[in-house]
């Protein structure tokens, strides 16, 4: 048996009672991954250029000027941006923190509502004449289409535009239309515009095919075919937008779904701890004894449901914290739990436990601190648990022989199995308690 003066070992850094982990330290935070989205300020069509502009940093104007260049070659221009369009998501709503969040939802905060910025009618139309411009300057040169394929082009291209755009801006609005009672919907006349703007697009692309066809109708088989491919790859380039739109409202109401299951969780989990509690501290406002054992109890609920799920019962670990709820609410005193690492609860592990329990229950008994320190570190080799607390203190020789509180159930047991105690007291000045075993 080992009696030593008392030397307090250095204070633990965390008296929370939560396993700090060794490479939190070094650990460096994930840097999200920035995405392009087409953007509705300021767009002219689809909101690609604007997107691109946003994302990678450049000025708009530049990238409209690059795709009417890429134009003149054999309408790549159009293709490319039509493929964006296509691949590029619509810019997600804006989402406010989650207290901002609920404050607006209930109406005790007013929410600026975002009113897109209308489009430069003038620079529009500027570059749409130069565009018009350069595409005339192609036809009448030698590197521009036939005529009988020209016009079917152009036609079908701004049916496309034009029906895809107004795709966007009726998804624009149901999602303002959804989402919640503060936001600006769009008037009756806009809805309308929108519908008259997609039977626009469509009229185009009839016309298209009413020009193709007759080049078509007296055509070898071959050609026939390439016109029915057409299209059906035409109904599918129209019906594209309504497509993605709707995958991505199934998506949206889908993360709805599960925001508003985990504040139903929380409610429920609220009410049935938090505010329960709180209850029956109201009731025992006059023991502070009660209030601080209701408080101790609340708070580790708390963090346990914060921090995850419980620990398997089966480890060292998880049977020093069930050892530090019991004497916190046998003995109404505060015991602050350290732990670094785990292992299975063995025999020599319970023995351990066992005998880290009785030390803990001594100096809540006896010692008269208000608080007990416990350290539980699971090393290569060894395992130790250290048991502090700031009270009286005590005489380990002046124990009578016939108390086995100190003797058997600590000293003795470590021994049986193979461990060691070390206990350093002195009266006044508290008393520390090491155990360690071999693992």
């Amino acid at each position: 048996m080992d009696v030593l003066p008392a030397e307090h070992p250095k204070d633990p850094e965390d008296g929370r009672g939560r396993t700090p982990s060794p490479g939190i330290a070094a650990r460096v935070p994930a840097t999200r991954r920035r995405r392009a989205y087409r953007v509705d300020d300021g767009r002219w069509l689809g909101g690609v250029c604007a997107g691109l502009s946003q994302h990678l940093g450049w000025p708009v104007t530049l990238l409209r000027l690059a795709f009417v260049a890429l134009t003149m070659t054999q309408f790549v221009g159009v293709i490319v941006y039509a493929v964006l369009w296509v691949a590029l998501p619509p810019e997600p709503p804006r989402v406010a923190a989650p207290g901002l969040e609920a404050a607006a939802r209930t109406g005790s905060r007013t929410v600026a509502t975002h009113v897109r910025r209308r489009t430069d009618v003038g620079s529009a139309l500027a570059m749409a004449l130069v565009g018009g411009g350069v595409l005339w300057l192609i036809q009448m040169s030698r590197f521009g289409m036939a005529w009988g394929v020209f016009w079917p082009v152009m036609l079908a291209s701004a049916g496309v535009a034009v029906i895809w755009r107004e795709a966007d801006s009726m998804g624009t609005w149901r999602e303002q239309r959804s989402g919640g009672s503060r936001t600006v919907q769009r008037s009756r006349v806009d809805r309308i515009g929108s519908l008259l703007g997609a039977l626009a697009g469509l009229m185009l692309l009839a016309i298209a095919f009413v020009l193709v066809s007759p080049q078509t109708s007296q055509g070898s088989a071959s050609q026939l075919m390439t016109m029915l491919i057409l299209s059906m790859g035409g109904v599918a380039v129209v019906g594209a937008p309504w497509f993605f739109r709707t995958r991505a409202e199934l998506d949206r109401v889908r993360e709805q779904q599960l925001r508003s299951d985990a504040r139903a969780d929380m409610a429920a989990h609220l009410h049935d701890s938090v505010l329960q509690t709180l209850a029956l501290i109201q009731r025992q406002a006059d023991d502070p004894r009660a209030v601080a054992r209701l408080a101790r109890r609340q708070e580790r609920e708390l963090r346990e449901w914060l921090y995850g799920a419980p620990p398997d019962e089966s480890t060292l670990i998880a049977a020093v914290k069930r050892m530090a709820i019991d004497v916190e609410d046998e003995f109404d005193i505060d015991v602050e739990l350290v732990t670094v690492g785990d292992i299975a609860l063995t025999p020599q592990m319970g023995s351990l436990a066992q005998a880290a329990r009785e030390a803990v229950v001594n100096a809540a008994k006896h010692s008269g601190a208000p608080r007990v320190d416990v350290f539980v570190e699971v090393l290569e080799d060894t395992v130790e648990v250290f048991i502090r607390d700031r009270g009286r203190g005590f005489d380990i020789e002046a124990i009578d022989a016939d108390r086995q509180g100190v003797r058997g159930s600590i000293m003795e047991r470590m021994e049986r199995h193979g461990g060691r105690a070390t206990i350093r007291s002195a009266p006044g000045q508290g008393t520390d308690v090491r155990l360690e075993m071999t693992r």
